[in-house]
């Protein structure tokens, strides 16, 4: 099971405290945060609390791997109680994701590449998009459709410490529509800070809803996850 950088509605308990932190007062940017400068040998570690598996915990690696011309290629390990997963995702020069894995799903590319974080972030832009996609399984041309706000900036702690982070929320529809249910929509609150050039903190939520019509049409929460970073260590020295 994939997170993706690598945030939503939560079950009952989960979506009161994403709404109460959502809800807090939230400061000015500041300047425009510039996409970060990624170095062979960064790494990050991270921390997943999984709230659909009773607080399950995983461990996430991340290193840079390469990079060539300002892209960036950063390696992924999962570490939980089923084994360690490894894939490989790679971003351009402005933090978009060209080649990778948006949720539970191997890498591909992306044309025009995802814009997960819009760079520069400046409080209170808002981005839109739509990648056209050729379904594998069906052959039939469909879209990824992404939306994100920059909200100011909020405090946060995880365990690698504090951080005045720039606030981002974003909602993601991937293209995985089925005849018997809808698209997947994934919300995600992302706590960014440049210092350690990625988010401290994530929130996701993604459900989808059963078809049919009627009072019988259910929603399936299919992710309701907590991401916190545990340390950093820039590399590039």
């Amino acid at each position: 099971m994939r997170p993706l950088t690598l945030s939503q509605l939560f079950t009952a308990m989960s979506m009161l405290a994403f709404l109460g932190v959502a809800g807090c007062a939230s400061a000015p940017v500041g300047p425009p945060v510039e996409a970060p400068r990624l170095a062979v040998g960064d790494r990050w570690q991270y921390q997943i609390t999984d709230n659909l598996r009773r607080g399950a915990v995983s461990q996430l690696d991340a290193e840079v791997v390469a990079v060539s011309g300002g892209s960036a290629r950063v390696r992924f390990g999962l570490t939980d109680n089923s084994g360690r997963a490894e894939w490989d995702d790679e971003f351009d020069g402005s933090g978009r994701l060209w080649v990778g894995s948006l949720w539970r799903e191997p890498p591909r590319p992306f044309n025009p590449p995802a814009q997960l974080l819009a760079f520069p972030l400046d409080d209170g832009k808002t981005w839109r998009q739509s990648i056209d996609t050729m379904r594998e399984d069906t052959q039939l041309k469909d879209q990824i459709l992404i939306y994100g706000k920059v909200d100011g900036r909020k405090a946060t702690s995880v365990p690698a410490g504090s951080f005045d982070a720039v606030y981002v929320y974003r909602i993601v529809q991937l293209d995985d529509e089925e005849f018997w249910r809808t698209r997947t929509t994934r919300r995600d609150a992302i706590w960014y800070a440049p210092e350690v050039k990625g988010p401290v903190r994530e929130a996701h939520a993604a459900e989808y809803t059963e078809k049919g019509g009627g009072p019988d049409m259910t929603t399936i929460s299919t992710e309701s996850t907590i991401i916190e970073l545990m340390s950093f260590r820039p590399g590039g020295k």
